[in-house]
């Protein structure tokens, strides 16, 4: 299979989110440059097809694409020349000087199908293996990596109905919407960096929740926080301090604890939820089913909730886990008095699969994908 990596050369847009998470549904790696400070992470990401919007083709972003060109050959490059016919002031002489490189001219918008075919035409086979921690080293060494990140949140729906019981908030790197906060926050990255992040994240995870009160939507939203930081007790200490300046959202929100390849001292944790839990603080076992989640390990975590992984949710729906297995899970949940969510469910088969399994809520592209919080209410101003 081809290793195609593309870079988009564009303003940061609503197009641009979706144009990431299209091809990438589609197998093609992306990444972007919004501005000069992206550049050593479009470096570290090695592409092999460039696509650009022409008045982004500045000094700077021309400089880029020499220093992405090989010895051996140029990268392809696919313009995108919007609406206006006309070059931005001091974008002509880039378009020339990149004329070599230029396969095809595409009118903006157009449809992710018709640059995915250009892609597969012209990106050529590549032995190289492109980490995602190396594009996250370059973010780091360039002090970008908190700049880039974004929030933005998923809904999740009741299987009986479809109704909307709550909302996740997901860290999306602006430029490189596909890597995962695992690989983001991973034993590589600096923990202050982590702690950072994460606080950024509940200080909107409760601004969403208290927003979506005085809207009368008031549905819980969801937070992950990884299972090492609990046993941090700075990160624990500014987030008694949260809880304790919004004691009005008790019940509102929920901390979704991932664990991945990171071990973490288990009797901390579940010591650290019974006091959050005074708080108000609702807890749930995320992406159950990976790393080193097991029934023994979190029976002494007072979760109110337990997520079942995509992946073993897929497993099931084809036919490769019984589903006496996650059955059971299920049942064990229901009898502590907690609530299951399957994710991963994209398709009414996923759905109808849920349902059969017994679970409570679900959550999944079946329902849309993540979306800015100003999509979920009006007047949010960011912090």
């Amino acid at each position: 299979m081809r290793n195609k990596r593309v870079l988009v050369i564009d303003e940061e847009s609503a197009f641009t989110r979706f144009l990431q998470d299209d091809l990438e549904q589609r197998e093609i790696s992306v990444a972007c440059v919004y501005s000069p400070g992206d550049e050593n992470g479009a470096t570290a990401f090695a592409p092999n097809v460039i696509v650009a919007d022409k008045k982004m083709l500045s000094k700077s972003n021309a400089r880029l694409l020499h220093r992405l060109d090989s010895a051996e050959r140029k990268l392809p490059l696919v313009l995108m020349t919007g609406t206006d016919t006309k070059l931005r002031h001091g974008s002509a002489a880039s378009v020339r000087a990149a004329n070599s490189q230029i396969v095809a001219t595409i009118p903006k918008p157009f449809e992710p199908n018709m640059l995915a075919e250009l892609i597969d035409q012209y990106a050529e086979d590549s032995q190289k293996i492109n980490l995602d921690a190396d594009y996250i080293t370059a973010l780091i060494a360039s002090n970008r990596l908190l700049d880039n990140l974004v929030v933005e949140f998923q809904s999740k729906h009741a299987l009986t109905d479809g109704s909307v019981v709550g909302y996740e908030a997901l860290s999306r790197l602006k430029t490189r919407r596909a890597i995962s906060p695992a690989t983001i926050f991973s034993a590589a990255t600096e923990i202050s960096l982590e702690i950072e992040a994460t606080m950024n994240v509940i200080d909107q995870t409760m601004k969403l929740a208290g927003s979506l009160r005085k809207s009368r939507k008031s549905v819980p939203v969801s937070f992950n926080c990884s299972a090492i930081l609990l046993t941090q007790g700075n990160f624990v200490d500014q987030l008694f301090a949260r809880l304790q300046q919004s004691r009005n959202l008790r019940g509102s929100v929920i901390m979704e604890i991932t664990e991945e390849n990171r071990v973490a001292n288990i009797k901390v944790v579940a010591e650290i939820c019974q006091m959050l839990g005074r708080y108000g603080l609702k807890v749930s076992i995320d992406d159950y089913g990976t790393g080193h989640s097991n029934l023994d390990r979190i029976a002494e975590i007072p979760f109110a909730e337990l997520k079942l992984d995509k992946e073993i949710f897929w497993a099931f729906c084809n036919d490769r886990v019984p589903i006496t297995v996650l059955g059971s899970i299920i049942d064990f949940c229901h009898t502590r008095g907690a609530k299951t969510v399957v994710e991963g469910i994209e398709t009414p088969f996923h759905l109808e699969q849920a349902r059969l399994l017994g679970a409570d809520h679900g959550q999944g592209f079946y329902w849309g994908r993540a979306v800015p919080p100003q999509y979920l209410v009006k007047d949010w101003r960011g912090f």
